[in-house]
């Protein structure tokens, strides 16, 4: 187990997180004056990188192995470790930097520049003292890691997952009838047909083609497979059938898989590939393999020669959760069929078994909506119901408070075990923390309508998440892949796309939401205003209903100077009481926030280090006191009334993103002083969305004055009659 990681992937850290925070501020030659810091920030970050790297290979071990208490308590320290670092660095970047000196007179920066010298003092001392607790926490994790006693199965804990148990849904699945069809039709089968027996097949079906079945894990691809495997017009049209089930990567091996088809086809003889390929070579067979996640590209290149030369309209059928294995499996003559989840009414069948006592159903929505139709899900809840004598709609509700405790901890509750297999192995199989981390921050959102994937990439930039220990990527490209990981491994889905097959807005399964979001809470990571949990909080979310003081009375008796984002919906009530509180927040989730007023804005133009800012339909006007805001990227003002933004706001050393829909009040800008000094504003911009612009008639010269010096905008929305308006100018 490699354990020590590269030095410069330290060094990097510190160049291009702090590195950029001073060049953004132009404050180079300070930067390098206080280089000397840097070995003893390495070598922390170094110990932190270490820590990281033992604890993923216990948490991205085999499947087989179980993820203890001892080992969650490791990733939510580490979790909290790297916060803390984080405030300590961000904290001595604000205060060597000047923040707070806009105006000031030069005694005050005098004074400033003394007092400089204490802070590094400080800054070090405090380095030194979250060395010695990583060291500490280096000295408790790594001895057990090493020797075993943390990972591993532990004694009393179920065991891996094995053959797919067949149940009531197995034996009668729901829903399943389109679907067959659908299937059937890929075989050149129908439900009421068969293939008469020598009938010569079109040449484009006589290859053997492959179907792959892709979709998240518990929506019913191995059921739909076994159903079409089972289906008499098969039976009859596929002489040669053989079913093979992939567990695990050692059953995915090549000639495993070989030997297991042989076995089937050829019993009791012995195995090898050539008498596979020639008894396959003039036979029209089925041949499953469920769940090929494990088989990588070179043992499916050492497989499909079996299956080449077959000209009697053969069928291989995979099932996935991957799309590109999918795609991949399926190229040339094959096809993919992407599983759907169920409507509610088949939902209720599967979770009710036929109960409808008016009261057990209107109890049961909130549930069935939390499954969101995964088969899985309401199999699950099925069990869970027929457990008790008469279940009730109290039952249902009780249920569906304690459903994300079921589905996040182990061994919590037998019925509920396999879907935790499920939801459990598609967070730690992501590749390191960094992409976990991402995955968790989705629990933050909500699910009641399609989410934006330009607000998930941002908020990810804005958080510090996307970042790589490959100084070659830069943040923005690591964002789009781990958005790009997630829509492959089918966790989130596709809702809008757009005409270059760009995802613009996405859903999360209701599930797998519901497990992220009791899983961040657990780890400490995300805390929601109605179950305040800890004193300390990072990322706050608070949802609160207008007229209600639950938000005024249960977040107060936490440190808010660490809250890295905050995210409302409707009332903010006492969350957005005092802006102040909240000293190293880095995004302000504001644009559903009912309460929040223009008088708010003072005390947001305060906030240093805010690097993401949206705002609700209160907002009227911004103040060019949001000039103070260095660090800002994002400005979303869509949902804003705002009709007309200071100039400065194009000034923002930091903003790439500014989104609503405005005019640039450039005629505040008159005499040619000003007009130079607006010129290289805009030619310093790091502008690349600007989205809503309005200019009308005279306004346009003014626009394209600011606009055309802009060198990184890549995105300009505008109306038709704008367009026109541009061309006719520029004409």
């Amino acid at each position: 187990m490699v354990l020590l990681p590269e030095q410069a992937a330290a060094a990097a850290f510190l160049n291009n997180v702090i590195g950029k925070l001073f060049q953004a501020l132009g404050l180079v030659e300070t930067y390098k004056m206080l280089r000397d810091l840097e070995p003893e920030s390495e070598s922390l970050l170094q110990d932190l990188r270490m820590l990281a790297a033992a604890v993923d290979d216990v948490l991205t071990g085999p499947k087989g192995d179980r993820r203890t208490a001892v080992a969650r308590a490791y990733s939510t320290e580490m979790r909290a470790l790297t916060h803390d670092v984080e405030d300590c660095i961000e904290r001595f970047v604000h205060r060597v930097t000047g923040g707070g000196l806009e105006g000031a007179s030069r005694l005050r920066r005098a004074v400033h520049t003394v007092g400089m010298l204490r802070t590094c003092y400080r800054f070090a001392s405090e380095i030194k003292r979250l060395k010695k607790r990583v060291q500490e926490v280096r000295a408790r994790v790594l001895k057990p890691l090493e020797c075993g006693g943390v990972g591993g199965q532990p004694s009393g804990s179920r065991p891996a997952a094995g053959p797919r148990a067949v149940d009531h849904a197995a034996r009668s699945p729901v829903g399943i009838e389109k679907p067959m069809e659908k299937l059937l039709a890929l075989l050149d089968l129908d439900l009421g047909q068969r293939q008469p027996e020598g009938q010569p097949q079109p040449p484009s079906q006589a290859q053997p083609r492959v179907i792959a079945i892709v979709g998240f894990g518990g929506v019913g691809k191995t059921t739909l497979a076994r159903a079409v495997y089972d289906a008499a017009p098969v039976a009859g049209a596929f002489p040669c059938r053989a079913w093979v089930a992939v567990r695990s990567p050692e059953d995915g091996d090549a000639t495993g898989i070989l030997e297991n088809i042989h076995q089937q086809l050829l019993p009791g003889q012995q195995y090898s590939e050539s008498s596979l390929t020639k008894f396959l070579r003039d036979k029209r067979y089925l041949i499953v393999i469920d769940d090929v996640d494990d088989i990588d590209e070179e043992q499916w290149d050492t497989i499909t020669p079996a299956f080449e030369g077959n000209g009697e309209g053969s069928r291989i059928i995979v099932t996935t959760t991957f799309r590109p294995t999918a795609n991949r499996r399926s190229d040339a003559n094959g096809c993919v069929y992407k599983m759907r989840t169920l409507g509610m009414r088949n939902s209720m069948t599967i979770a009710l078994r036929g109960r409808c006592a008016a009261e057990l159903m209107r109890g049961s929505e909130t549930l069935l909506k939390k499954c969101d139709g995964l088969p899985l899900a309401l199999v699950s809840v099925a069990r869970q119901l027929s457990s008790e004598d008469e279940p009730t709609g109290k039952f249902c509700s009780e249920l569906c408070s304690k459903l994300g405790s079921y589905l996040e901890r182990e061994d919590s509750e037998p019925n509920f075990a396999r879907l935790h297999d499920v939801l459990i192995d598609n967070y730690t199989s992501l590749s390191d923390l960094s992409v976990r981390t991402c995955l968790l921050y989705l629990g933050m959102f909500s699910i009641d309508r399609p989410l934006r994937k330009s607000v998930i990439i941002r908020r990810w930039l804005a958080e510090g998440y996307a970042r790589s220990e490959d100084i070659t990527l830069s943040e923005q490209s690591v964002a789009n892949e781990n958005f790009k990981t997630f829509i492959d491994r089918n966790i989130i889905m596709p809702v809008n796309i757009s005409k270059n097959a760009d995802v613009k807005t996405c859903k999360i399964h209701g599930i797998m939401h519901e497990f992220l979001l009791h899983r961040s809470i657990c780890e400490k990571f995300v805390m929601c205003s109605r179950t305040p949990r800890d004193k300390i909080v990072r990322h706050l979310f608070v949802h609160g209903d207008v007229g209600s003081d639950t938000n005024s009375t249960t977040t107060w008796n936490m440190d808010l100077s660490r809250v890295r984002s905050l995210t409302v919906r409707g009332s903010g009530g006492g969350a957005i009481s005092d802006f102040c509180k909240y000293k190293l927040i880095r995004v302000l989730d504001l644009e559903e926030c009912t309460d929040v007023k223009d008088s708010h804005l003072k005390k947001i133009c305060k906030l240093w280090n805010l690097r993401y800012l949206s705002l609700s339909h209160k907002i009227t006007r911004l103040p060019k006191e949001i000039a103070k805001l260095k660090l800002l990227e994002t400005l979303a003002l869509s949902k804003t009334v705002v009709t007309a933004l200071p100039v400065e706001v194009v000034g923002l050393p930091c903003l790439i993103n500014l989104i609503g829909k405005f005019k640039v009040l450039v005629q505040d800008w008159k005499s040619s002083g000003e007009l130079e000094q607006l010129e290289e504003l805009c030619r310093n911009s790091k502008l690349e969305t600007l989205a809503g612009f309005v200019a009308d008639g005279g306004e346009i010269q003014g626009f394209l004055q600011l606009i055309v010096p802009i060198k990184n905008l890549r995105r300009l929305r505008y109306t038709a009659t704008q367009l026109r308006m541009l061309l006719t100018s520029v004409a």
